[in-house]
């Protein structure tokens, strides 16, 4: 029902014309000067509600019709947002090493383990960049749903389906290294690539036979020898002998590096299982390994040759008077990759060297490694130094200046200098402030307060493989 007020008590033609009424019955004033006939007073018992509930919900019917056929805007739900971004960004931009991911899931069905792993990485990605626990809890439900697929399809794995199986676990093993920044954290931290290890070593000719499969068996050989790192372990005996059968079907600078990385990775658990006691046979193998990585450095292809740029003002965001720009992020991330095993081995070699100081030499090539580690930031930071740098850094921009947080923490750890020390702080403080990263911020906050931090457990905190090309 609703309140439609007091009844007037006006004659009709005064009600009609809006006049205030004399109320004379015989006729009013109004309408013998109008020469109108008086009509239509009012009973005053005349009821004051009236029943007005179905011409109210022919209205709400009627506003509710016109704004169905008038949307605003298209909402899309956050699952295909959030894939939309994971390949426009990370496989298509960012990544080279997440090529059959499209074709794979080009031909999954929406029902498979593949579409749910990949669901639950592309929401976990977007949530590490919106920082946004909602998101992070699509995410870990889309996770549990990935797992059980995957369990069912290892129950009755096809013959052809193998390829797909191990894309799905490294997605997942993805997953974790985004989720989970401490390897302490997360029981599945190496799970995920030891059961890619189970399923790839009974079929590694299979995949050694095809483009695909050996880009899926150098991501899992990559992602376990990081993971064996961050947790402070020898690499499995499994992992090298699939290399050794690998070997003469890959032969890229990123496989031959992450080859003398499982043996960096040895090296650093015996030193450790060793009390810290370095004996001469380890301090051997630190420089023999410091020479394998200086020759692959110098056989690298001329198109991975940097161009030096020497700009004429000088800018704080530049150390020295230089700095170089690479082809792309990828190699940047492997040559600072280079320096950096180079860093921890010279680190090595300074801190247990049998002289009574560490050779001048030693000191002198950490110099002049931290150097070339600093050179390479302007590139990603400076707006001018490429036309897609912006001021609020793209998503692409942020991922590529991930991957100099690990090298800069090593530069600062080793470094001797003070100004270098102080312009890493200025750069980390940059990408926080200006490019809005947050990590950025934590890993600065390590250099003042850690400064003694695994150089692999920072690797882990930064996301690990996860951000990297």
């Amino acid at each position: 029902m609703v309140n439609r007020g007091q009844i007037s008590k006006n004659c009709l033609p005064c009600r009609k014309r809006k006049l205030r009424c004399d109320l004379v019955p015989e006729g009013c004033g109004q309408c013998r000067r109008a020469r109108l006939k008086c009509h239509g007073y009012r009973d005053p018992r005349d009821l004051v509600f009236h029943d007005e509930t179905r011409s109210a919900e022919q209205k709400v019917v009627a506003r509710q019709a016109t704004q169905a056929s008038h949307p605003t805007a298209m909402e899309l739900g956050w699952n295909v947002r959030a894939r939309y971004v994971f390949f426009s960004v990370y496989v298509f931009e960012f990544s080279h090493s997440l090529g059959p991911v499209a074709p794979f899931y080009n031909r999954a069905s929406a029902l498979d383990h593949l579409s749910a792993s990949l669901e639950a990485t592309s929401l976990a990605f977007m949530a590490v960049h919106l920082r946004t626990t909602a998101l992070m809890h699509l995410a870990s439900v889309s996770y549990v749903t990935a797992i059980q697929r995957l369990s069912c399809a290892l129950t009755e794995l096809p013959s052809s389906g193998a390829e797909e199986i191990l894309q799905s676990i490294l997605l997942l093993d993805m997953y974790e290294k985004m989720v989970y920044r401490n390897p302490q954290d997360s029981a599945s931290w190496m799970s995920h690539a030891q059961g890619g290890m189970s399923l790839l070593g009974p079929r590694a000719q299979q995949f050694a036979s095809s483009l695909t499969g050996c880009q899926l068996s150098a991501r899992l050989i990559t992602a376990l020898t990081v993971s064996s790192g961050a947790m402070g372990a020898r690499v499995p005996d499994e992992l090298m002998a699939l290399r050794g059968h690998l070997d003469p079907f890959i032969n890229t600078v990123k496989w031959r590096f992450t080859g003398i990385v499982a043996l960096v990775v040895d090296l650093q658990a015996d030193l450790r299982n060793s009390g810290d006691n370095c004996t001469i046979d380890l301090a051997e193998r630190a420089e023999h390994l410091d020479d394998q990585l200086r020759n692959l450095y110098r056989t690298l292809p001329p198109s991975w040759r940097p161009r030096q740029i020497s700009p004429v003002r000088r800018d704080a965001l530049i150390f020295g008077s230089y700095y170089e720009i690479y082809a792309d992020h990828y190699v940047t991330q492997v040559t600072n990759g280079i320096r950096a095993m180079r860093l921890l081995l010279n680190n090595i070699m300074s801190r247990h060297t049998l002289r009574p100081s560490p050779d001048n030499i030693i000191l002198d090539r950490i110099r002049d490694i931290t150097h070339q580690i600093c050179a390479t930031v302007p590139q990603f930071i400076l707006p001018r130094a490429a036309p897609e740098n912006t001021v609020g850094f793209s998503p692409l921009q942020s991922l590529q200046c991930c991957t100099l947080l690990a090298p800069l923490y090593i530069a600062n750890q080793v470094s001797t200098d003070a100004l270098m020390r102080d312009w890493i702080r200025r750069c980390l403080q940059h990408m926080s402030e200006t490019g809005c990263m947050k990590i950025a911020k934590d890993v600065a906050d390590l250099m003042r307060n850690k400064q003694d931090l695994n150089y692999w457990l920072v690797y882990a905190m930064v996301g690990s493989y996860a951000f990297a090309a």
